[in-house]
């Protein structure tokens, strides 16, 4: 019974140490469209997943995987045409490691419109 216990709170210590992060939703419409950006901000390499989702929760593009060295960014797309509506971030790490974002970007004119994951 004591490896059990034992084993259950390793398990648990290691699930602590990822992060869910969401956008609020925005809506892009005609040609603009939906960029999830995530940005390392600690001094280590953060293995990360990025994902557009839409009004149901469903993911619209091939989620982003990747080890996102420190100080560098990366983000996951998703024309209009495809419904996007929030972004969801998954990190090995703590929140503070990391800043995530949701823009709505029109081509010729740029970001119209910015929401920071929680």
């Amino acid at each position: 019974m004591t490896f059990f216990l034992l084993l259950g709170l390793v398990l648990m210590a290691e699930v602590a140490q990822a992060v869910i992060l969401f956008t609020p939703p925005l809506f892009p419409d005609g040609e603009s469209q939906i960029d999830c950006y995530l940005v390392n901000v600690s001094n280590e390499v953060r293995h990360v997943t990025i994902e557009v989702l839409n009004r149901d929760g469903e993911l619209v593009r091939e989620p982003v995987v990747v080890a996102l060295d420190p100080g560098t960014e990366e983000v996951a797309s998703a024309p209009a045409s495809d419904k996007p509506r929030y972004c969801k971030f998954v990190v090995d790490g703590t929140r503070s490691n990391v800043r995530g974002s949701l823009l709505v970007r029109k081509p010729g004119i740029g970001s119209i419109s910015a929401l920071s994951a929680q």
